[in-house]
């Protein structure tokens, strides 16, 4: 026997053929890092894929590539998803409710003094605000 009656869920998708990472157009900054030569060969090869197949730049190829795979590793990341969910948005402002600021001491003290860090092997170099990209 046939029903008429409407498939109850979500309409099959169709089969995927091209790359995953030609989708949204996104703004640039530009970051330089290391990677394995596993990781860079592997790159290598898929954005050559997606350069052949889009008929894109080689540098506009690479970029979707790594911008796709990094965003999709953060949105998978479930322990970094939670953590960004718990910590707050934005720093909280100065309330009627919060304590004033202590007396200055009586006897002068001198400052602090500074001593410069190392830049963190594992964080991109600053930006230069003279150079936009």
């Amino acid at each position: 026997m046939e029903t008429n009656q409407r498939r109850v869920g979500r309409p099959k998708a169709a089969p995927r053929t091209g790359p995953l990472v030609l989708g949204n157009d996104r703004a640039r900054t530009r970051v330089t890092l290391e990677i394995s030569e596993r990781a860079a060969a592997e790159l290598a090869e898929y954005s050559a894929w997606v350069e052949q197949y889009s008929g894109m730049p080689a540098n506009e190829a690479r970029f979707k590539t790594v911008d796709f795979a990094l965003l999709e590793t953060f949105r998978r990341d479930q322990e970094w998803q939670k953590k960004r969910r718990s910590s707050p948005q934005s720093t909280p402002t100065p309330s009627a409710a919060a304590p004033a600021a202590p007396a200055p001491p009586a006897t002068p003290v001198a400052p602090p003094v500074a001593t410069p860090r190392a830049p963190s092997p594992s964080l991109p170099p600053p930006r230069d605000p003279r150079t936009s990209t």
